[in-house]
């Protein structure tokens, strides 16, 4: 008899992140803010969609967005509250980094699959204590959209609500590798 894979216990704090990030997003396209690599041809389907749809793209199972946690992110100190864009990036990157933590310190599978983290990023991220969280999150560049360059992925994502397709996504975007190798392609035309 073949083992059962792990459960995937930590599935729906993603899509709670999911949510969050792509409110966060939704709020940034609208004032026509730096949107943390959010390919242009989702721009305005996200200014446009509803909280169903949000709430059902923040399904997705696995983060849609990457943290990038190098060096110079634990050098950089910047205060969150010089304004409300700096204030609400921070809160979000701060929350994306707890859960992180956590995450990386319960279970590095699924660190790795849901959150899509690098080993290099999950030793980081255990080597931390809880104090430094604060001040990594001041990084300006922590966290982005995942599927850089990839607008087909994002667009089809926004925009494709049957569930075979959904599911399609999902297998596409859990392959290792997915950001480095996976082909770009233009998004169908349906």
């Amino acid at each position: 008899m073949p083992p059962t894979p792990p459960s995937l216990d930590q599935l729906q704090q993603v899509h709670e992140l999911n949510r969050l990030f792509l409110t966060y997003l939704q709020t940034r396209v609208r004032a026509d803010a730096e949107c943390l690599g959010l390919p242009d041809v989702a721009k305005p389907i996200l200014r446009r969609a509803s909280g169903d749809l949000l709430a059902a793209v923040a399904e997705f199972p696995r983060t849609l967005f990457d943290l990038k946690l190098d060096e110079r992110a634990t050098q950089q100190v910047r205060d969150p509250l010089r304004s409300r864009d700096d204030a609400a990036r921070h809160a979000l990157c701060l929350t994306i980094l707890l859960c992180a933590w956590t995450l990386s310190r319960q279970s590095v599978y699924q660190a790795r699959l849901l959150l899509a983290l690098e080993p290099r990023t999950i030793q980081r991220l255990r080597a931390m204590q809880l104090s430094e969280l604060q001040q990594v999150a001041h990084g300006r560049e922590l966290v982005h959209c995942a599927f850089a360059g990839r607008d087909w992925l994002w667009s089809e994502l926004l925009t494709d609500p049957r569930p075979e397709m959904r599911q399609q996504l999902a297998l596409i975007a859990l392959q290792p590798g997915l950001p480095r190798d996976w082909p770009a392609r233009r998004a169908s035309r349906v």
